[in-house]
C-alpha cells in the first residue's frame, strides 16, 4: 500500500524545485496539495527545519537540514515518524550526490531531475517493506 505519494527536493533559500518524483496522482485533492507544497517550499526559510501540514486525505511533511529541504505528500495513514525518516534518507541520498556549490548554483527547476531514480527507490522502499519490518524500525525511531 503506497502511503508516500510525491517528493520533491528544494533549495530553502529560494524554494527552487531541484528534483521531484515524476509520478504523481491526478486526482482534484492531490492536485491541490501538490498547490500547497509548492507555495510552502517559497517560504521554507521561515520554518523550523521539520514540519507538517495535515488535511483529510493526505499530509505534507517538510525536513530542512542547511541548504536543502526534502518534501513529501503522504497519505494521512502515514506515520510522521515513517515520512521523517523518508526525508531524512533522501537528504543523506542528495547530499551525497550533489556538492553544495552545485546546489547554490543552481539556476533552473529541476536542474537535478536524474535523481528521481534515486527518489522512486527510497519511496519504493518506505511504502512496500514488510510491514512488520517497518512496524519494529518505528517503535525504535518513536
Amino acid at each position: 500500500m503506497s502511503v508516500i505519494f510525491f517528493a520533491c527536493v528544494v533549495r530553502v533559500r529560494d524554494g527552487l524545485p531541484l528534483s521531484a518524483s515524476t509520478d504523481f496522482y491526478h486526482t482534484q485533492d492531490f492536485l491541490e496539495w501538490r498547490r500547497r507544497l509548492k507555495s510552502l517550499a517559497l517560504r521554507l526559510a521561515q520554518y523550523p527545519g521539520r514540519g507538517s501540514a495535515e488535511g483529510c486525505d493526505f499530509s505534507i511533511h517538510f525536513s530542512s537540514f542547511g541548504d536543502v529541504a526534502c518534501m513529501a505528500i503522504c497519505s494521512c495513514q502515514c506515520p510522521a515518524a515513517m515520512a521523517f525518516c523518508f526525508l531524512e534518507t533522501l537528504w543523506w541520498e542528495f547530499t551525497a550526490s550533489y556538492d553544495t556549490t552545485c546546489i547554490g548554483l543552481a539556476s533552473r527547476p529541476y536542474a537535478f531531475l536524474e535523481f528521481d531514480s534515486i527518489i522512486q527507490k527510497v519511496k519504493w522502499h518506505f511504502n512496500y517493506v514488510s510491514s512488520s519490518q517497518m512496524e519494529c524500525s518505528l517503535e525504535k525511531i518513536q
